[in-house]
């Protein structure tokens, strides 16, 4: 027996420990792609950062529009929503002028920005006239009778108004709900 125990040290003995590491071919192939993935990601930076600074016209109105709602309805008082062009800035106002909320559609609203018209949403608020005539989907007042500077809300609810938003190359006409300030889905 004591011959196959000095055999398998022998064996044992005999055999060198391998060293593991990882080849010149395969940390070139990480590096590569590393480098890969850092172009991709620093190329989409500036995108990224642009993007971060705006947020959609209509989805900043929609926040602006149950802001006026919450705030009417806490306050028992009316409350004014407008709209200021210059700065593309949704201001829900009590009736002193007091903001008292700001939504803006640019964080920061550069000189670029600025001049180039296309980035400034157009907004207009108009009122929904009462419907009349024999399948009461006509109002007899005209156009220019229902524009609105800006929307009142008074204990929580409103005159039934339109928003027509110009913003790029679409326009969108929403129309909202005068209790609860959601959009209302306009029938076919």
């Amino acid at each position: 027996m004591a011959i196959g125990i000095q055999g398998i040290e022998l064996i044992a003995k005999k055999r060198v420990k391998s060293i593991q590491a990882f080849s010149l071919v395969e940390i070139l192939l990480v590096l590569a792609l590393l480098s890969v993935l850092a172009g991709v990601v620093a190329g989409n930076l500036g995108a990224f950062i642009k993007g971060a600074n705006f947020e959609p016209p209509h989805r900043v109105l929609k926040k602006a529009v149950l802001d006026a709602v919450y705030y009417s309805s806490e306050r028992k008082r009316a409350t004014y929503l407008s709209y200021f062009e210059e700065n593309a800035t949704f201001l829900v106002s009590d009736s002193m002028g007091v903001p008292l909320a700001e939504h803006r559609v640019y964080k920061d609203l550069s000189d670029d920005t600025i001049r180039d018209a296309s980035n400034i949403p157009k907004v207009s608020f108009h009122a929904v006239g009462p419907l009349s005539g024999v399948e009461g989907d006509s109002t007899n007042y005209d156009e220019d009778e229902l524009v609105l500077p800006r929307v009142v809300f008074h204990s929580g609810s409103s005159v039934p108004f339109q928003v027509n938003l110009e913003f790029g190359e679409k326009d969108t006409e929403m129309f909202f709900d005068p209790f609860s300030g959601y959009i209302l889905e306009k029938e076919e």
